[in-house]
């Protein structure tokens, strides 16, 4: 067996091919003729259908026509020569007579796929004869012969389109021999050639490809495979078939890998499931041809869809029919597909306008727990968060009178289900949904003045908000206002379960004195999903590991990393003070605790109720 490079397959005296054809697609196809000459025809063959007929009617049908018709029989050449009519005789003995014939109907044959054409005595003819006597009388009708074979007395061979096997049908008894004779002609559409796949048949496979290749386009041009004439002598190689289909895709990507164009046309493909590990193999191919195949259905380009094609051509199969008259739909199903398709079906298309998710160079941007575009204003909402959600997360939130307007307005919605809320709660009782509530209720629900939104405050159960879960959006900040959205989990402390909440506050800060206070803010709460409080406890669990052995109280409770360590003097007094109300330690101590946890006031908080159960906090601390 020779062997088989990639550089044997841009051998020379090429030819450019068709001028319709690409030029990265012409190959050498030239057949050396014999004596009597060949003639293969490059005709494109009309689309099949599926058998109709039962086959007990169709085979019925065959034997009508193939019964033995009346012969001229001559001593030469010249038909007014006398004749001896020999009558055929079919099976019973009973005479057919011309007439009787001529009233018989040819065989019905479904639109498909194989037919194959059988010659009676054609073994007294040379192939050349035969196929050339055919193609002289059927003019301008052609066809391929493919495995032209002689068994016993008759000559048969395959043709592969409905019209050309028609078109030789309609020549039985119409060509008179040398010898005299009418030549005869039956056609039958038997199940497909059986094609053995051993090493004999990919060395002629390779041989063929090689022909097809071209170096200086790095295509390969796979149109009308099985009538290529190193294959169609001995073999009816159709690439719609599974097996020899993965015989040549495995062929051509072990010598040619980074092959970038691809010539299907022709090849009655059905369907393209089996083509979707063209994108494994072939990663750079960027040019495809699959016209003039049996493609029904758009959604069969799903299976072809991850190649990076930049130009495709479909024309040629029924699905192209569908949108004779919406070309601008037929575009756009493509482009769905192929995004950065620039040439479809011969025809140029405008450059794509997209945001190409798969391009390096245009990636989404990384989500940002921070979306602030003022530095300054992104410090003035920190440090106003910071000293407000200490003080929320405190046992006394009468301090949080110093954080509201006057006059400011307040409301609270709530999608907590009843299993974790009961109608007694004060999220239900509370809740301004101002889809279930009437205008009454409407205004009665919200909350008008700073004493009245602290005391409200009071009343919803003591929390411990997780600090590193806070997303925070500052949407608008100007000189007069700011628009602070944030987002983040919170753990109630007043209930033996100690529900995990999910919380969105939108606060509207305005300059107050030498400080900021809310104008208006409106929370939601809602309960935490399980994916969430599984993401939350793997990030607890893992800043636990980082914080070493002290990071977990003795109830399992991890405690988390400090926030910040940018924060400012007026923060960490304000958090030192807070801390000392809440523990009963004297500022001293307090300091001390938030300096142990880098002034993180929950692992302060937490480390303070450790060691005190321990009974390891010396007296001192105390004594103010």
């Amino acid at each position: 067996m020779s062997r088989f490079h990639k550089s044997s397959w841009g051998g020379r005296n090429r030819r450019s091919g068709n001028s319709e054809d690409k030029h990265y697609f012409g190959h050498d196809d030239r057949v050396p003729k014999n004596n009597g000459g060949i003639f293969f025809s490059k005709r494109p063959s009309s689309f099949l259908r599926k058998q109709t007929k039962s086959p007990h009617e169709l085979f019925k049908n065959l034997a009508i026509s193939c019964m033995d018709d009346d012969v001229q029989m001559a001593t030469g050449s010249n038909n007014n020569n006398r004749q001896v009519i020999v009558r055929g005789r079919p099976r019973g003995g009973a005479v057919v007579r011309r007439d009787m014939l001529a009233r018989i109907r040819p065989p019905i044959l479904a639109d498909g796929f194989v037919y194959k054409i059988v010659i009676p005595y054609g073994h007294k003819y040379e192939k050349e004869y035969v196929i050339n006597n055919l193609l002289s009388y059927m003019a301008p009708e052609t066809f391929v012969p493919i495995m032209y074979k002689i068994f016993g007395n008759e000559a048969s061979f395959y043709v592969d389109d409905y019209k050309s096997a028609m078109a030789i049908l309609n020549c039985n008894q119409k060509i008179t021999t040398i010898d005299g004779f009418k030549l005869y002609v039956k056609v039958f559409q038997p199940p497909f050639p059986h094609c053995e796949v051993d090493n004999k048949l990919k060395e002629k496979l390779k041989q063929a490809m090689a022909k097809r290749y071209v170096n200086e386009t790095n295509a390969l041009d796979l149109s009308k495979f099985h009538q290529d004439p190193d294959l169609a002598t001995d073999y009816f190689y159709a690439l719609h078939r599974p097996l020899l289909w993965k015989t040549v895709l495995d062929i051509v990507s072990e010598h040619i890998p980074n092959l970038e164009a691809l010539n299907l046309d022709g090849n009655r493909l059905l369907s393209l499931d089996r083509s979707n590990i063209l994108n494994k193999k072939f990663p750079k191919l960027k040019i495809l041809y699959i016209g003039d195949n049996m493609i029904k259905d758009i959604k069969q380009l799903e299976a072809i869809k991850d190649l990076k094609l930049e130009e495709l051509k479909l024309t040629g199969n029924p699905v192209c029919n569908k949108y004779k008259n919406r070309q601008t739909e037929y575009i756009s199903e493509v482009r769905k597909r192929f995004p950065k398709l620039l040439r479809l079906d011969g025809t140029e298309l405008p450059k794509p306008i997209l945001f190409d998710l798969t391009n390096d160079g245009n990636k989404m941007p990384l989500p940002r727990r921070m979306f602030v575009s003022n530095a300054k204003a992104q410090n003035i909402a920190s440090q106003f968060l910071q000293q407000y959600f200490l003080i929320f997360d405190s046992d006394n939130r009468q301090a949080l009178l110093d954080a509201y307007d006057e006059h400011a307005c307040f409301s609270m919605t709530t999608s907590c289900s009843h299993n974790n809320s009961n109608k007694s709660n004060i999220y239900f009782t509370e809740n301004r949904n101002l889809y279930r509530v009437n205008n009454s209720r409407r205004q009665k629900l919200l909350k008008q003045g700073r004493l009245i939104i602290v005391s409200f405050l009071s009343e919803i159960p003591q929390t411990q908000h997780y600090l590193n879960t806070f997303t925070m959006d500052i949407s608008l900040a100007t000189e007069v206002m700011m628009v602070i959205t944030v987002t983040g989990f919170f753990k109630e402390l007043d209930k033996k379960d100690q529900f995990i909440r999910y919380f969105n506050r939108t606060f509207i800060i305005v300059p107050e004195g030498s400080g900021y206070c809310i104008r208006n803010e409106q929370l939601h709460i809602s309960n935490a999903s399980n994916a969430q409080i599984k993401h939350l406890n793997s990030q607890v669990t893992t800043q636990a590991k980082d914080s070493g052995p002290q990071a977990t109280t003795s109830s399992g409770t991890a405690i988390k990393p400090p926030v910040s360590s940018q924060l400012s003097e007026d923060v960490k007094q304000q958090m030192t003070m807070t801390l000392s109300q809440q523990t009963n330690m004297n500022l001293e101590w307090s300091l001390k605790c938030l300096e142990e946890v880098q002034w993180n006031y929950d692992n302060a908080l937490s480390a303070f109720q450790e060691f005190f159960k321990r009974g390891q906090i010396p007296p001192e601390a105390f004594n103010k």
